[in-house]
Parts: C-alpha cells; sequence; structure tokens
C-alpha cells in the first residue's frame, strides 16, 4: 500500500506505507513534511491549487489592461517531462534519513559468494525481504518488462530501467534512461560501481546486492 500527500507548494508525493509518521524533504521547496498515516483526499485539489495561482500570476503579468503597456510575449514553458511506456511516475524516499538503511543491511548469516558471483534481494514495502536474484559475469537487465532477465513488476519501474554487469571484479549498474532514475545508498546515479551490502531503489522498488 502506498500513501498519497502534498507539500503546501503543491508537490505531490507518492510513498510507502512503512513511511508513515517520517519526514521527508520536498524537492521542490526544502519544506520538512511529515509523511500522514494515510493518503490525503486533498492532494489532488491543493496541486490544482497551487497551479491556478500560478497560472493568475502569469495572466496578471501578461494583460496589457493591468500593466499599461503592451507585455513581450511570454517564452513557451518547457513540455513536460512525460514517463515512458507509461511508468508511474515515483519521488524515491531518502532512506538516509533516520538511518533508514539499516533495515537493509546484510546478516552475518548470509552466504559469501565467490568471485563475479552475487545475489539481489528485493524488498516489500515493510522492509521484508521478498525474492531473490542470483547474479553472475553475464549482463542483466531489471525492469517490469517481460524480456528483462530480473523482473520487477512494479509500475514505478520502467520497462528497461537499468543494466547490471560485472566488469574488473566488481558489478557495476547502469541507468538506462529510466522515468524515475537510480539510487544507490540514497544517492541518485547515472553510472556507478557497487560494493557488499549497497541498497539500491528503482522506483518504489528497493533491493540490496550481496557480493
Amino acid at each position: 500500500m502506498s500513501i498519497k500527500f502534498a507539500c503546501s507548494c503543491g508537490k505531490a508525493y507518492k510513498v510507502p506505507e512503512k513511511f508513515s509518521g517520517k519526514r521527508v524533504k520536498c524537492k521542490q521547496c526544502g519544506e520538512a513534511i511529515r509523511v500522514p498515516s494515510e493518503s490525503e483526499s486533498s492532494v489532488a485539489s491543493t496541486r490544482a491549487a497551487a497551479v491556478s495561482k500560478r497560472s493568475m500570476l502569469t495572466s496578471q503579468r501578461l494583460d496589457p489592461k493591468k500593466s499599461g503597456r503592451t507585455s513581450a510575449r511570454a517564452p513557451a514553458a518547457p513540455a513536460p517531462k512525460r514517463a515512458s511506456s507509461g511508468t508511474e511516475r515515483f519521488e524515491p524516499v531518502d532512506l538516509t534519513e533516520g538511518n533508514q538503511l539499516k533495515q537493509y543491511a546484510k546478516k552475518r548469516t548470509d552466504e559469501e559468494f565467490k568471485r563475479g558471483e552475487g545475489r539481489l534481494t528485493l524488498f516489500e514495502a515493510t522492509g521484508k525481504p521478498s525474492k531473490a536474484f542470483r547474479l553472475g559475469k553475464d549482463d542483466a537487465t531489471l525492469g517490469r518488462g517481460d524480456g528483462c532477465a530480473i523482473k520487477l513488476p512494479l509500475a514505478s519501474v520502467s520497462k528497461e530501467h537499468a543494466k547490471l554487469e560485472y566488469k574488473l571484479g566488481t558489478f557495476i549498474v547502469t541507468d538506462l534512461q529510466s522515468s524515475n532514475g537510480v539510487v544507490v545508498n540514497g544517492r541518485v546515479v547515472r553510472r556507478a560501481s557497487l560494493k557488499d551490502g549497497d541498497v539500491l531503489q528503482l522506483g518504489e522498488a528497493v533491493l540490496r546486492i550481496d557480493c
């Protein structure tokens, strides 16, 4: 289950239910927001009000009758970035806040792996491991598409979201121009070398690599 809520600036968010009561930082205005216990019914109206306010201000600036002079033509607003292939937009939760990464830490009883081998563990929204994928030296694509070696059937995961490859003794993750990006240990990356115990976020999917 997910919780939908909005910042006072109009920016809407959708996060897993386990973040209820925790604080997240608004990516738009920087305000610290406490996640409600359930979705806010006013999310849509909050966003609509913010858009309406911006539209009204723009209209006032462009109205020559109110300004007393002919206004220059306003530059066209950039087209909104669309999610590829119907991927749902998702604002990644900052797992470094409150040391939330700890709940995904590798347990001492976990097995050891040979060079070039590893495991990717997918976690549920509650933080409980739900599925494991074996890793080897062959490249593996992660995404919700049927052709992916590691299939993550979540709407916020792109059909081909990221690629894992083994090079020069280390696993490397590369973002395949996904809609919601790749986050490693709380940091957005385009390409990054991974070490044992690193936590990846692909949309709503949270995974840990053991290698």
